[in-house]
């Protein structure tokens, strides 16, 4: 069963370590996104953010980062990964719906943000599936990343 749990001092280590891909492990920036380490850091300077582990059962898995993005003046889904060996489950999929149910439920917002670069074909697929569509447009980052926005009303959330 997938989870979302704190980040504490007993885990963050763990997930400290997950990464997108083999050969993007212990990287700032990985190819696509953001470490969790990095992530990390900025949810302890900036207080907006939420974070939480990802948990197949007692395994963690993946990491999320969510909440008030002045950026993009309203609420985003600003990281969402699944360490590299454990994708291909349908573990996003529903770690990324557990995420929107928990930020409606958390934030009463009526519409979610979501960002990623162009070349994160997986990722767009995954996103598109739920319900996420392409507002057109972009927002200036390390690279330039696509603004997606979903509706709660047309989440696929219960």
């Amino acid at each position: 069963m997938i989870t979302l749990k704190e980040v504490t001092k007993q885990n963050w280590f763990d997930i400290v370590r997950l990464s997108s891909a083999e050969d993007q492990r212990n990287r700032v920036f990985e190819k696509t996104i953001a470490s969790n380490c990095l992530s990390l850091a900025q949810a302890s300077m900036e207080e907006n953010w939420t974070v939480n582990a990802v948990y197949q059962n007692e395994t963690p898995i993946g990491f999320t980062m969510y909440g008030y993005s002045d950026e993009l003046a309203g609420y985003e889904i600003c990281r969402i990964m699944i360490d590299y060996k454990f994708q291909g489950n349908g573990y996003g999929r529903k770690a990324l719906l557990l995420v929107l149910k928990e930020m409606v439920n958390q934030f009463n917002c009526d519409e979610i943000f979501i960002t990623f670069v162009p070349e994160n074909g997986k990722a767009k697929k995954l996103y598109v599936s739920v319900g996420f569509k392409d507002t057109g447009r972009v927002i200036k980052a390390v690279e330039d990343e696509l603004i997606f926005s979903i509706n709660k009303k047309n989440a696929q959330i219960d």
